[in-house]
């Protein structure tokens, strides 16, 4: 009887050895080990030259700006301000609300959007012309739509997404009162991409086709491959301005990089020198 008493005792005790060393295992396999950041090198110090006098090349994902340039003057934004637009409308208006396009709406300066009186559109659908091809009809509507709260809107998004030094006179660009920095952009465009993707997904877009008419795509470097979404404009007095993202091929893997370009005489050319800056100078590891 002490015998077997002894090998029930044995038994249990190593179950519970047994046991004990599963759950240590266990929780072991569970512990989740932290993503290694990403890490960038530049192969030189040299800051790249273009034709504006402020930008910022960085990784979207880690918001790391691998290399800037005058990137906390204000500056304007011309047309980029529609990404704040369009920001404002989604987080702040029922996107699903509709209005009807009066004579006052297209009046303005620009006929891009071809939106034409008496025809109604959500303010969703207005996004479409407002992304794709600028239309400043489309920014105009959106704001007599809604009752001139979407200025205050768009500065609440504004400071709300870091873009503290962001300050709006029109919900179009056309003012030259629409000022940022390099440094905003660079902030506020990843909030874009990481809670409304919607919005750069209409900035991919070649052309969409809505109730009344269709839209074309004319930013001048969508045409990429690598082109995942972004905004440009123009006025005479903040040139040429893009916030844009391409994915970028390194050794180690793909990353998505961000490009923001404030005073440019041209985008395509400049956003040409960039990536071929990423693509020389710039090693992910």
């Amino acid at each position: 009887m002490r015998h077997i008493f002894s090998l029930v005792i044995a038994g249990l005790v190593f179950g519970s050895a047994a046991l004990v060393y599963a759950q240590v295992f266990s929780y072991q396999s569970d512990v989740t080990v932290p993503a290694k950041p990403a890490v960038f090198v530049l192969a030189t110090n040299t800051v790249p030259t273009i034709s504006a006098p402020a930008f910022a090349i960085f990784d979207v994902e880690s918001g790391q700006v691998l290399v800037s340039a005058d990137a906390d003057t204000p500056h304007p934004i011309a047309s980029v301000t529609k990404l704040f637009t369009a920001v404002a409308i989604l987080e702040t208006f029922n996107p699903e609300s509709t209005t009807t396009i009066t004579w006052t709406d297209v009046a303005g300066e620009g006929e891009s959007g071809k939106l034409h009186p008496s025809e109604v559109y959500s303010y969703r659908g207005l996004l479409f012309p407002l992304l794709l091809e600028s239309s400043n009809d489309a920014a105009d509507t959106l704001e007599r739509a809604t009752g001139e709260k979407l200025l205050p809107a768009m500065a609440t998004v504004a400071a709300e997404y870091g873009a503290v030094h962001s300050n709006f006179f029109d919900a179009s660009g056309l003012s030259p009162k629409n000022i940022s920095t390099v440094t905003d952009l660079v902030v506020f465009s990843r909030a874009v991409g990481k809670k409304y993707p919607f919005v750069y997904d209409v900035s991919t877009l070649p052309q969409y086709i809505g109730a009344y008419t269709g839209w074309r795509n004319n930013n001048p470097v969508s045409q990429a491959d690598e082109y995942r979404g972004g905004k440009h404009g123009y006025t005479p007095a903040a040139g040429r301005t893009l916030v844009a993202q391409f994915s970028e091929q390194f050794k180690s893997g793909d990353r998505t990089i961000g490009y923001i370009i404030l005073g440019s005489d041209n985008l395509a050319t400049d956003v040409a020198t960039l990536r071929n800056y990423v693509a020389e100078m710039v090693q992910y590891q």
